[in-house]
């Protein structure tokens, strides 16, 4: 048996679509003048990252955002600061008496693959968002909201120590390839040096 279905024993799992649990806003344009590099606020557009920083904020931290617009559109970020949400930026709002916020993050990230293959458009792709509003949201005990959020919160708790131990090891591997690499050149130019320099 699982650990989830430990944290189940059996309970009933409703799937919902996000749309039943959650609505969905569009950031405001920002004039690309109010961007600068020293602003106290990021602000995301339709990249994976920020695209440079503001000193206004429209939402505040611990938002789940998704790229509407450009080849990113459907990529998923959860952000932990105030930040200013522009006109490609969508922003994920739970109703939190059902749905944890940061667990509805975790299945829209599960799910970013499939909305990015949503794209539409030929000149610039966007993301419409019925294709968000549709993903199915498993709900543990419907008829239990306090179960059902500890469920979900319990959860995020097991995916948040794998995304960490992911970025670790990710950060791991980037060392040790740095290392590899100095290492190589370092034995590429003891041989070359005990041949005289010659080829």
């Amino acid at each position: 048996m699982s650990y989830i279905e430990k944290l189940l024993q059996g309970a009933e799992v409703d799937w919902k679509p996000l749309g039943e649990v959650a609505t969905l806003e569009k950031g405001k344009q920002l004039n690309k003048s109010l961007l600068t590099e020293s602003g106290s606020y990021p602000a995301y557009n339709g990249g994976i990252t920020y695209s440079g920083f503001t000193d206004r904020y429209n939402y505040s931290e611990n938002k789940t955002i998704i790229s509407q617009g450009g080849a990113s559109a459907g990529f998923v970020n959860f952000i932990t600061t105030k930040f200013y949400a522009n006109a490609h930026c969508y922003v994920v709002l739970p109703n939190i008496s059902r749905v944890d916020n940061k667990y509805v993050y975790h299945l829209l990230k599960m799910n970013q693959e499939n909305l990015m293959s949503k794209q539409l458009g030929a000149g610039i792709p966007a993301l419409h968002t019925t294709n968000i509003l549709g993903i199915s949201i498993p709900i543990p005990c419907p008829d239990n909201p306090t179960k059902s959020l500890e469920i979900q919160r319990k959860i995020v708790e097991i995916l948040d120590k794998f995304t960490t131990l992911e970025a670790e090891l990710e950060a791991e591997l980037d060392c040790r390839k740095r290392q590899y690499e100095y290492y190589r050149n370092q034995l590429l130019s003891f041989d070359m040096l005990n041949r005289g320099g010659k080829g």
